[in-house]
């Protein structure tokens, strides 16, 4: 039987240098937050010809007004028609001046292709906030509940000690969500709040399995087995499961990651590469992490 207990020190160390570079990385790039949390405007425009590059649209608008701007290419599946959308970040509602200067300026620098303006929404401040902070509070309500439901299901474990570490471990997975976002210049977007919920499905569910190996090895032993013995034992029996789970998800999730970037959907792509971090993360947490915790508060108690 393996002692993962005892290389406890080895996951902590990964997990700080991971979280520390999150932080460096946070310090770098700073938070960006999409129209649909920060408010701002959209603007669509449909073209015809060669695709129009999103990253030099970005650099455009970005020197054209000085905000930061993201754009996506979309094609019709009926008419095949190609749109332009782009999302401007800020307080600031897009004028109609500030409409003009961006179309003359696309028209400029891509001549050969026929744009033509389409819609124009702004989102004021106010909503996104409100949006964000609602994102928020169903990401604590889950947390809230999952400690609540560990605690009641794992009472003979030390239901409450089970619960702490496993919301240890589910912050453990949203910082890693939210550092590649960090990292990677992604616009916090309703995105993030679907991919932080999805990831603390995975990760607690592979939590609640270690602790019932946990529970149901202690009944097993009639409560003789050391706390070491009996975590290293429980992790040894569902890890086989947890990274066969993990795989396939990762497997799955991977492919809507390449069909994503192949087509340049940015939102996909957005979606997809935080979501695959997440999964590997929930899965080295939740089979390592919070039982070596769990485990460090037992002995000492």
């Amino acid at each position: 039987m393996r002692d993962f207990y005892g290389k406890r020190k080895i996951y902590y160390i990964i997990s700080l240098a991971l979280i520390l570079a999150g932080i460096v990385g946070l310090f770098i790039n700073g938070v960006k937050l999409d129209i649909t949390f920060s408010g701002g405007a959209k603007i669509t425009y449909s073209y015809t010809g060669n695709e129009i590059n999103a990253t030099e649209v970005e650099a455009l608008f970005n020197k054209t007004l000085g905000r930061d701007a993201t754009a996506q290419n979309a094609t019709g599946y009926q008419n095949d028609d190609t749109s332009l959308v782009i999302s401007l970040s800020g307080t600031k509602s897009l004028e109609t001046e500030d409409q003009e200067k961006l179309y003359k300026a696309l028209t400029e620098k891509y001549a050969d292709n026929k744009i033509e303006q389409g819609s124009t929404t702004n989102v004021e401040a106010a909503i996104g906030h409100r949006f964000l902070t609602n994102g928020l509070i169903a990401i604590a309500l889950a947390a809230i509940f999952i400690v609540v439901y560990v605690t009641i299901r794992f009472a003979v474990v030390s239901g409450f000690t089970a619960a702490i570490t496993a919301l240890i471990a589910l912050f453990h997975d949203i910082a890693m969500v939210f550092f590649v976002f960090v990292i990677f210049n992604i616009p916090i977007n309703d995105g993030f709040v679907a991919v932080v919920l999805t990831v603390l499905g995975y990760s607690v569910n592979d939590t609640l399995v270690i602790f019932d190996r946990i529970r149901e090895n202690k009944k097993l032993s009639g409560n003789k087995l050391p706390i070491v013995d009996l975590v290293n034992k429980s992790i040894s029996q569902s890890l086989t499961r947890t990274i066969n789970t993990s795989l396939m998800s990762l497997a799955a999730i991977a492919l809507v990651l390449i069909f994503g970037a192949l087509n340049g959907l940015s939102s996909i792509v957005n979606f997809a590469l935080p979501m695959m971090v997440g999964i590997l993360s929930g899965c080295y947490s939740s089979s390592l992490l919070a039982p070596s915790i769990w485990c460090s508060f037992k002995n000492k108690k």
